[in-house]
């Protein structure tokens, strides 16, 4: 699984030597060749961006619903390199990643828990129309994105599993009929090497192939470990993604798609105590008299005993089939995933003690199949039935804690392992229909899930002299939950380009256990109704596109982070509130100011709280020895501020192009603001607002245009903040995994 320093070297010298060795001869093809003006005022109107929320092609300002989308050029001009800092340009959009694992949050609904081996996120993604139950932070660095969506609010009748917050969709690009390549080469702070490459083409008149490769080597920490005196906060990956197209006649479609990523990572994972927080001594005689710790000054260092690092390695692939009918046309879309992590030792006591060490091994497996019927092109009324099954299977085998906290009780080590099968079918339908005049339509969607939720969960003990003992009485439960989810939606287009809607739709997200350690029952799912009233319009002859909308979501049993603890060790799981509510506004703004200058702006207000939350898990600091938190006690959080989610959230960036006889000139800049906000439901610490702002400037030379340069920097003001936190009782206290510090960095692109 680790592999050798040999194999990322490997890995590192691949990706410079694909894109490195097509330079010399694009740069011998580029001469004598004229340069293609690009220039943004040749074409004085917005393009028209299609999306696909409602499993099919259509403008986005006619869909009655909240969304927005990126296209690749977008992406690249805001300085966007990875998925998941597209809450950088999306105010209503949060990513953050908690050991290696992709936490998105939408309009406040997300669960930080979503790292724990077979809880799924409440806002689910979709690669190339597949749903990934658990998603490692590597597969979003794709080189070959089309287009990303976001869509907001519940989507419990077209996506349905577990999308009580929203879905983000991200679409690849299909290999078209002549061949293309793409890709860039690039060095960056912290002795970072960085490249992709894209070649896609066709094979024979009915055959089409691409094939990409992604990677990244940072050989220097973001910080140290004080302790061991090694680098903390590195990071390596490689991806491989292709695709095969075979067009087998003009109604026949066939798509095989491939994938394996393998990432190493300490980034994302708990590197010390929380800032401006105090852990204790681990309450052993042979640590000597307890004291408090005081945290590092250095913001990106660390105590621990054991530098926190994760492993992960997956592949799995997908068959999408896309067959025109008399009546209809069919997609079935059938997919496999198979991804495995384990972890080096890693702290769970925050000090330099060996009090508390974790290894764990997990595993995540599934298979999907959908089936989907539409309306043909045309059809007057739109219409949609699908059917879903997904079989996964996730697990700890096992976790293992040893450390002075077993030992002083004559114990080697614990062995903890929790597994949990789930599978889940549904069906659903939509339909979008005229009423009145053609410009007034009705969307009515249904959708009915059963979800079987299997959990196996054991622990056993290994004491000298006497091996392996049990630890618990073995569980073994299985629950099936079952959902019927809709939609209402009534949309009228004023004019041409003002279209108004308002909707009410229900989400769900389904029970489940927590796996660590799997002792008790699941979870009861959490409910979202959601009320929206929204306007989308496009003015001054479609120079500027602003569509905003205000809406509430009323939450039941919605499903809260919490720590459980079991003996000495403590785990991250989840809980049921009772009742949350989460109203807002979002605005969204695209215009062209002029010629080559383009400006983008979000805003979002969410009034987030807990209306009933009863157990609570409420800490408070030890005043005496050994120092660190306290046991939680339960508390009633109402009234307070849902965790993690900010009051208010802005982005503002503006991107210009210039041309001159030199060559093609394009800058961006970028201000993403997050306001502050609470850790956890007690409300008792958080996160000062936060500040980031990106800026790069590229350059085409004229006569070259598949060459260009790039300068870039993120995180300039340099701000110091927080990725995640977790309460944990006794020494540990507040821990806190650090955010990417100030990056920048130099890159070479081609394309043809």
């Amino acid at each position: 699984m680790r592999g050798t320093n040999e194999g990322w070297l490997l890995g590192r010298s691949l990706v410079a030597m694909m894109a490195t060795s097509a330079l010399p001869a694009l740069a011998q093809q580029a001469v004598g060749q004229e340069q293609t003006s690009r220039a943004v005022g040749d074409s004085p109107m917005l393009d028209e961006i299609v999306v696909t929320a409602q499993k099919r092609g259509e403008n986005l300002q006619k869909v009655p619903l909240s969304v927005s989308s990126f296209n690749a050029a977008t992406l690249a001009s805001s300085g966007v390199n990875a998925v998941i800092e597209i809450g950088q340009i999306d105010a209503s959009t949060n990513f953050s990643s908690n050991t290696g694992t992709v936490i998105p949050y939408i309009r406040g609904i997300g669960n930080s828990a979503a790292n724990i081996i077979g809880n799924e996120a409440s806002v689910p993604v979709y690669i190339d129309d597949v749903y990934y139950t658990r998603l490692s932070s590597a597969y979003l660095e794709l080189p070959n994105v089309e287009r990303v969506e976001v869509l907001k609010g519940p989507q419990g009748t077209l996506f349905g599993r577990n999308s009580s917050g929203g879905a983000i969709q991200i679409f690849t690009r299909d290999p078209g009929e002549e061949f293309k390549a793409s890709g860039k080469i690039g060095y960056a702070r912290f002795d970072t090497v960085y490249g992709d490459v894209y070649l896609g083409g066709a094979l024979s008149d009915r055959i089409r192939a691409d094939i990409s490769v992604s990677g990244l080597d940072q050989q220097d920490g973001w910080g140290r470990n004080v302790t061991s005196g090694e680098d903390v906060g590195k990071a390596r990956f490689i991806n491989v993604r292709g695709k095969l197209i075979f067009d087998l006649g003009d109604t026949t479609k066939i798509r095989l798609i491939g994938y394996y990523s393998r990432m190493r990572t300490s980034q994302g994972l708990n590197n010390d105590i929380y800032r401006g927080t105090i852990s204790g001594t681990p309450p052993l005689p042979s640590y000597g008299p307890s004291q408090p710790l005081i945290a590092l000054p250095g913001f990106y260092d660390t105590r621990n005993t054991a530098t926190n690092s994760l492993n992960n390695e997956s592949a799995g692939g997908s068959i999408k089939l896309d067959q025109e009918l008399a009546f209809a046309n069919l997609t079935s879309i059938t997919a496999y995933r198979k991804q495995t992590e384990a972890y080096d030792p890693v702290d769970g006591d925050g000090t330099a003690f060996k009090f508390l060490q974790y290894r764990l091994h997990s595993t995540d497996t599934q298979f999907s199949q959908e089936l989907q019927f539409k309306s043909p092109v045309g059809s007057p009324v739109k219409w949609i039935l699908g059917a879903y099954y997904l079989d996964s299977r996730q697990g700890y085998d096992p976790t293992t804690v040893t450390g002075d906290a077993l030992t002083s009780l004559d114990l080697s080590e614990q062995r903890i392992f929790g597994r949990q099968k789930i599978k889940s079918v549904s069906g659903y339908g939509q339909a979008t229909f005229p009423v009145v005049d053609s410009e007034t339509n009705i969307t009515l969607g249904l959708r009915y899930t059963s979800d079987r939720v299997h959990g196996e969960g054991r622990q056993e003990v290994v004491i000298p002299g006497l091996g392996i003992v049990p630890g618990q009485v073995p569980y073994d439960k299985a629950f099936t939950f079952n959902k019927l989810t809709y939609r209402v939606a009534l949309d009228h287009q004023f004019t041409n380009d003002v279209l108004g809607y308002v909707s009410f739709s229900r989400g769900y997200k389904s029970g489940t256990f927590n796996t660590l350690p799997l002792t008790a029952d699941p979870t009861r799912p959490e409910t979202v109704d959601a009320y929206e009233a929204g306007l989308k319009t496009e003015l001054l002859g479609r120079r500027l596109r602003l569509n905003s909308a205000v809406f509430q979501n009323d939450v039941q049993n919605p499903q809260v982070s919490t720590v459980i603890t079991t003996g000495t060790v403590s785990t991250i799981g989840l809980t049921n509130a009772q009742k949350s509510r989460i109203r807002g506004a979002e605005f969204n703004l695209e215009a062209l100011l002029d010629e080559g200058l383009r400006l983008t702006a979000g805003a979002t207000y969410l009034d987030a709280r807990y209306l009933g939350f009863l157990n609570a898990p409420f800490y408070a600091t030890n005043p005496g020895a050994p120092y660190g938190l306290l046991n939680p006690v339960a508390g009633n959080a109402a009234g307070n501020r849902l965790a993690q989610v900010p009051e208010w959230r802005f982005d503002l960036g503006l991107n210009y192009e210039l041309k001159t006889s030199a060559g093609l000139f394009s800058a961006s800049a970028n201000w993403a603001h997050t306001g502050n906000y609470f850790w956890d439901p007690d409300n008792a610490n958080g996160q000062d607002g936060v500040d980031l702002v990106n800026a790069s400037l590229a350059f085409r030379p004229a006569g070259f245009d598949q060459l260009s340069v790039r300068i870039w920097g993120k995180n300039l003001a340099g701000e110091k903040y927080y990725i995640q936190q977790q309460e944990l009782a006794g020494s540990a206290g507040h821990l806190g995994g650090a955010a990417p510090p100030r990056t920048y960095g130099a890159e070479l692109a081609f394309a043809f």
